[in-house]
């Protein structure tokens, strides 16, 4: 955001409210209220943002598997061949001779991304998966 102007904005907080939001801005490793405060605010216009389905997300999809479980990388990739969203990038890293971990990353609308997720997390061999999202950026702006 270049040359964005700054309007201050004054807060009427008790004080047992205001410890704890000074004890979240140290323990966050912020060096100021305001800081803190514009995070906070970000992730609730990304948040919304996710409900109204309108507006596309970036999401990581993170799965932890047993490569040697019979078919389960052709699935995978079939998965993700007919998926709704799009995979911008796979990293595939092994754990041990058994055990792989691949990240998946993918923009595409809040519900695409999470029936992606839970297609990925479906098949025989699969240890665990798990889904981050975050915004695409626009509503940052």
């Amino acid at each position: 955001m270049e040359n964005a102007q700054v309007t201050r904005v004054s807060l009427a907080l008790d004080e047992p409210l205001s410890r704890k939001l000074d004890e979240m801005v140290r323990s966050a490793g912020y060096s100021n209220r305001s800081e803190f405060v514009r995070d906070m605010i970000r992730e609730q216009l990304v948040s919304r943002s996710w409900g109204d389905g309108a507006t596309e997300v970036l999401g990581t999809v993170t799965l932890i598997y047993n490569h040697h479980q019979r078919e389960l990388c052709a699935k995978l990739t079939e998965i993700q061949h007919d998926s709704h969203v799009r995979i911008l990038a796979a990293t595939h890293v092994h754990l041990s001779h058994e055990l792989c971990a691949e990240m998946i990353m993918t923009v595409g609308a809040p519900e695409a991304v999470r029936e992606l997720y839970l297609a990925l997390r479906r098949p025989r061999g699969i240890l665990h998966a798990a889904l981050s999202m975050s915004s695409a950026g626009g509503e940052l702006q």
